[in-house]
């Protein structure tokens, strides 16, 4: 199909898997709004076809997104994704460009999960997310 889309069988995972991340990642439950960039359309970051999901997991490298349906439209225009969301109990809303990294099926076989990765975000943004992660982990 595509080569960055997997489908992974979430139980198969090997035992000498190793951490590649660089930052500590966070379970969650925010909401966040994305809206899709069209390849092409890079330079005109216009809210394209705003959507609405619930972030699973949150980190200061990108966060993963749970989607109740994936469709082809999304596989095969998107480019980058512009998300925002809030922290819980922040007003500010974070605001990032990222890149769809991979698409796995969701635990209970209904939704999907995009993995995303911050291409574009704010210094101030990062560090606020990853004080955030680093807060709660404690």
């Amino acid at each position: 199909m595509f080569s960055w889309f997997r489908l992974k069988d979430r139980q198969g995972l090997q035992e000498g898997f190793k951490e590649r991340r660089r930052y500590l990642r966070l379970e969650a439950d925010i909401p966040v709004h994305y809206f899709i960039i069209p390849k092409g359309k890079e330079e005109e970051i216009e809210e394209f076809y705003c959507q609405r999901a619930e972030a699973r997991n949150i980190g200061g490298g990108g966060l993963m997104v749970e989607i109740p349906i994936l469709s082809d439209e999304l596989l095969l225009t998107t480019h980058l994704i512009k998300i925002k969301f809030s922290l819980p109990g922040d007003q500010k809303p974070i605001e990032a460009i990222a890149k769809m990294v991979c698409v796995d099926r969701s635990e209970c076989g209904e939704g999907f999960y995009l993995r995303l990765a911050f291409i574009k975000i704010s210094d101030e943004d990062r560090q606020k997310l990853i004080s955030y992660v680093e807060s709660m982990k404690r």
